[in-house]
C-alpha cells in the first residue's frame, strides 16, 4: 500500500521523484490515483513559497532536494516506483503548509 509521506520514483516530466501527499483516508480506499508532490534538486528553489527543503538523509535520495507543492499532481499509483523512503511527520506537515500557501487553503 502507498502510504503518505513516501518518496517514490515517477516520471512526470522527466524521470524525478516525489512525494506521495494524499490523506491516509484517500489512501485507504481502493482507488487507482493518489496526489504527489515533485522533488527538484535545484536548491535555489528552497526559497520559493510554499518549497521545502528535504535533506537527503531524511528522502532516502542521493542529494538533497526541495519539494514543490506548485506541481501537485494526481497521478496513477502504479506510476510511483523506485520507493526510497518515508519523511517524517513534520516534513510532510510542512508540505501541507506549501500547499495551503500555493493553493490558498
Amino acid at each position: 500500500m502507498v502510504a503518505r509521506g513516501a518518496v517514490y520514483g515517477i516520471t512526470l516530466d522527466g524521470r524525478r521523484p516525489c512525494v506521495v501527499v494524499s490523506s491516509r483516508d484517500v489512501l485507504g480506499v481502493d482507488v487507482w490515483q493518489t496526489h504527489v508532490v515533485p522533488l527538484t534538486s535545484n536548491l535555489d528553489r528552497a526559497g520559493l513559497a510554499g518549497n521545502v527543503l528535504l535533506e537527503s538523509a531524511a528522502t532516502g535520495l542521493p542529494k538533497d532536494s526541495v519539494a514543490v507543492p506548485l506541481g501537485l499532481e494526481l497521478v496513477d499509483r502504479s506510476w510511483l516506483t523506485d520507493h526510497a523512503g518515508q519523511l517524517p511527520d513534520a516534513l510532510t506537515d510542512a508540505i501541507d503548509d506549501g500547499l495551503r500557501a500555493v493553493l490558498g487553503l
